[in-house]
């Protein structure tokens, strides 16, 4: 059953041990010693059965494409697979990297994210806002078809999450008054604009699960160097902004002034966003910045409540915001549009 066939040849196994902790897969850090007598550490996460052959897919395709923008930081994929023996039994391997529980550098760390925004833009494999395979949040596959807008798929990655989200609290009669009014008003107002009235933005590699939150985040500073490593990613190619509230607001990674967020990242996050748009400017138009974030943050608040089903909180919080945006832009885009022409 075991994976010596993807390691390099030669390779000696000398433990295998519990790291991290997850409710969607089974972690654990596998130490070697290679043939040439040196030691080496990888990570191996797996899961069961067809969904979890496909997270395993999707994690190896998701991290080979941010790894190939950030090979400094980011830890470098080995292989997916199957277990031969147990072909119910999936598996990833990347190189393993001792980490700290310390917050990332800010300057270090929005460098990076900004780094791999910039080096990306426009290089999406098909000039298209999506990604070539389905990609996982915890176990909630994501809709990555390519779409020649980004308001085209973000408005079905949003559609998808309240799907779920549905499915796991069931229905509700107001949600889905508010659903209506947010595709019909919302979307097209805080996102059509971007694209439209000679303004433009192009496609990023996004890795969308990405905050410097608690220990569980997915950036953390190597315990040599310092140096922030960014893993455990679910990229697309999106509009660069969609990184910065595609994170739990309830951690506090990326916030806005007007969110109030439950731990020390409160301060963090504002300092984090600061930094990060010291480098890479707000798209235009620049007021709708704040309600755009929340748009984006909504998708998170939506994944929460579906991955909670005993917990109301989690639809509450999205709840509200779809209401505050609903009852802030009753006249969608068109009223946008005719101020835009005047």
């Amino acid at each position: 059953m075991f994976l010596r066939a993807e390691l390099p040849k030669g390779v000696q196994i000398l433990s295998i041990s519990p790291s991290g902790t997850s409710a969607w897969v089974r972690t654990v850090r596998i130490d070697t010693r290679l043939s040439d007598g040196t030691s080496k550490a990888y990570f191996k996460k797996g899961a069961l059965g067809d969904r979890g052959r496909e997270m395993m897919r999707g994690t190896f395709e998701s991290e080979t494409t941010l790894y190939s923008f950030a090979p400094n930081n980011v830890p470098k994929p080995l292989a997916w697979g199957t277990y031969k023996e147990e072909p119910d039994k999936h598996f990833y391997i990347c190189d393993f990297y001792d980490m700290t529980d310390d917050l990332p550098d800010i300057q270090k760390f929005c460098a990076i994210v900004a780094k791999i925004h910039q080096d990306s833009m426009g290089k999406s494999p098909v000039g298209k806002y999506g990604f070539q395979i389905t990609t996982h949040l915890a176990y909630v596959d994501n809709d990555n078809s390519w779409s020649d807008s980004w308001e085209q798929w973000y408005a079905r990655a949003l559609k998808r999450m309240l799907e779920e989200e549905k499915r796991s609290h069931g229905p509700d009669d107001e949600l889905a008054s508010l659903t209506t009014a947010m595709f019909e008003k919302v979307v097209p107002r805080l996102l059509r604009p971007l694209e439209t009235g000679g303004r433009q933005i192009q496609p990023c590699l996004i890795h969308s699960d990405l905050w410097p939150g608690n220990n569980s985040r997915q950036v953390k500073p190597d315990a040599v160097t310092d140096e922030p490593i960014i893993f455990d990613s679910c990229a697309f190619w999106g509009h660069n902004e969609g990184q910065l509230l595609y994170t739990p607001r309830y951690k506090g990674a990326w916030l806005t002034s007007r969110q109030r967020t439950l731990d020390r990242g409160e301060h963090l996050g504002r300092s984090y966003m600061k930094e990060y748009h010291k480098l890479i400017p707000i798209s235009s138009p620049v007021d709708d910045w704040d309600d755009r974030n929340a748009l984006y943050a909504m998708r998170y608040d939506l994944l929460h409540s579906a991955l909670f089903p005993k917990e109301p909180k989690f639809r509450r919080v999205a709840m509200d915001e779809m209401k505050r945006l609903v009852d802030k832009y009753p006249d969608g885009y068109e009223a946008f549009a005719g101020i835009d022409e005047a």
